[in-house]
């Protein structure tokens, strides 16, 4: 328990017994063992206390983690929002969103296939010319 061997035991007891005599021993030695449940319950509660306090902290920190990662993700997506025509997000925010959607890659289709043909007619134009 203490590193108290069966020797110094035999010498607290009989130690004990002279000084509180052995009608008072048994009485002592109860309040001495409740004194110890006691402590044990103590301990056992402050023990769960910082052990609950702990895990509190550990969830805290994890959910901080995730809010940098989806502040991150946040960040990275507007970038990306960013580079897309604000007139083209104007016209997804309409009442069926998923035609709407439709209607504004149909359109940018049909922007780049103009600009294919510019480039070609000049490339023709050009080669005409030369």
């Amino acid at each position: 328990m203490f590193g108290i061997g069966i020797p110094e035991m035999i010498v607290i007891a009989a130690v004990a017994l002279v000084f509180i005599g052995p009608d008072k021993l048994p009485g002592v030695l109860r309040s001495i063992g409740k004194g110890l449940v006691e402590l044990k319950r103590s301990t056992s509660d402050v023990r769960s206390t910082v052990q609950n306090e702990m895990q509190k902290i550990e969830e805290e920190i994890e959910l901080n983690e995730v809010r940098k990662s989806a502040e991150d993700f946040k960040n990275d997506l507007g970038g990306i929002a960013n580079k897309v025509e604000p007139l083209s997000l104007s016209k997804m925010s309409a009442d069926n969103p998923l035609e709407k959607m439709a209607d504004v890659i149909e359109d940018s289709n049909k922007e780049e296939n103009i600009d294919n043909e510019k480039i070609e007619s000049k490339k023709t134009k050009t080669k005409k010319i030369g």
